[in-house]
């Protein structure tokens, strides 16, 4: 009953744990099936304010980026909280990081669909939305909705924030040249 389902104000159900109570089993006139009040605890998906996820990028728009970890779809990063300085690009309609290195021309560091990044939650909105007003405006109104940013140092797509092959061989090659001036 409450697997995959919204509570206002608790989260994402997403398993039950454990049962608390059983009680007392009881059949109504003229129904044929046994009703039995029970107390349980469940395991609720409802990152805490601050809390880093990796999820990933599902689509991009002018209003910012839509991720999705492998059980909720609905996180939510505005423009405002991209990356600065941000650049979307109307033709392919994906979002860029425009990073200005100290020489040369700025690199361009897409966020496309498909790439795995690393976001911080900001806020948790929950809205209390009618089952039937549900079903005809679905993909405009969220029960539950994560706004998160990745314009912070470390946030953003992964391999953005991983040394490159080339910088820990620069790295080796300076400890064999120390070693080699030690021996001598």
């Amino acid at each position: 009953m409450f697997v995959n389902r919204i509570v206002p104000g608790l989260g994402l159900c997403v398993i039950i744990y454990d049962l608390v109570e059983i009680g007392d089993s009881f059949v109504l006139p003229g129904d044929g099936s046994s009703h039995t009040k029970v107390k349980f605890r469940f395991v609720v998906f409802r990152p805490f304010i601050g809390e880093v996820i990796q999820a990933k990028v599902s689509s991009s728009s002018i209003e910012g980026l839509e991720l999705s970890v492998a059980f909720f779809e609905d996180i939510f990063i505005p423009a405002d909280r991209l990356p600065q300085p941000a650049v979307f690009e109307q033709l392919e309609q994906v979002w860029y990081w425009e990073v200005q290195p100290e020489e040369g021309p700025p690199a361009k560091l897409y966020m496309d669909p498909g790439k795995v990044v690393r976001f911080r939650v900001i806020e948790n909105i929950f809205k209390d939305v009618d089952p039937e007003t549900a079903r005809d405006e679905y993909s405009r109104e969220k029960s539950y909705r994560i706004i998160g940013t990745l314009g912070e140092t470390g946030l953003g797509c992964l391999p953005w924030w991983m040394p490159t092959d080339g910088s820990n061989k620069r790295k080796k090659k300076k400890k064999k040249k120390k070693r080699n001036k030690e021996g001598k």
